[in-house]
């Protein structure tokens, strides 16, 4: 009974901590969102001043 109940606790505890570990990762990639990716630098654009509408 004893490794039956050792195993159970094992999964349990494993399960936990897999939880634990996700949804920290998720938390950091929600508050800081460029940490391991940041987006790359493309400087100002300039501005053409068509709005890619069609005319009549």
């Amino acid at each position: 009974m004893s490794r039956k109940r050792d195993k159970i606790w094992t999964a349990i505890i494993a399960t936990k901590q897999w939880f634990s570990k996700l949804f920290t990762s998720e938390a950091d990639a929600l508050v800081d969102d460029f940490g391991n990716n940041p987006p790359p630098d493309i400087g100002t654009q300039p501005y053409s001043g068509e709005d890619n509408k069609k005319r009549d």
